[in-house]
């Protein structure tokens, strides 16, 4: 699997419920990704956790992330709407706040993402941010995501409508920039 020196990218186990039941309930962890918390209980995730590794073609990915050191969950990833024909695919990356401000977030995402355009040959991932979150989108651009577009009006947050960028990332600009073989080990 795809390891750097401090995290590594590997399956959900049921141990990891508890705390994606909690970050799922992170008010403010949700709010910048553009969702909203909801009552969710480690029951629920175990079960969720349960179906998301069917056998045949994915057309969803998602990993843990892991620290190498403690084995501690600290996030994961995932590659939603996986189109194998124009091969492309929605991305994100979500940190439990025992993972947050480690600088995690670009590591874990120059593996993951290369491992979607090495293994799976996906030639773009495109992500969302909303306007607000500038930390997002500072993040995604220091990898190479460029802003494509705006969707006006896009989540409905606190009692009004916020815009949300689009960011794509090509193949091509992601190698270009990033040197694959400082993390994977």
């Amino acid at each position: 699997m795809y390891k750097s020196k401090r995290i590594r990218l590997r399956a959900f186990t049921e141990n990891d419920a508890k705390l994606i039941a909690e970050m799922r309930s992170d008010f403010e962890g949700v709010k910048a990704a553009g969702g909203r918390p909801f009552p969710t209980n480690e029951n629920s995730e175990k079960e969720w956790i349960s179906k998301m590794y069917p056998n045949g073609l994915l057309s969803n990915i998602t990993f843990a992330i892991e620290e190498n050191d403690t084995n501690l969950f600290v996030g994961y990833c995932t590659a939603s709407n996986i189109n194998y024909i124009n091969s492309n695919a929605h991305v994100g990356l979500f940190f439990h706040k025992q993972g947050r401000g480690k600088g995690y977030f670009k590591e874990a995402s120059i593996l993951f993402y290369g491992y979607l355009f090495n293994e799976l040959n996906l030639h773009k991932v495109h992500s969302y941010a909303l306007t607000y979150n500038d930390i997002a989108i500072i993040s995604d651009k220091k990898i190479g995501f460029k802003v494509e577009g705006t969707m006006k009006e896009h989540v409905y947050q606190g009692g009004a409508y916020q815009d949300a960028l689009v960011l794509g990332l090509l193949k091509k600009d992601f190698l270009e920039i990033n040197d694959l073989n400082a993390y994977v080990i």
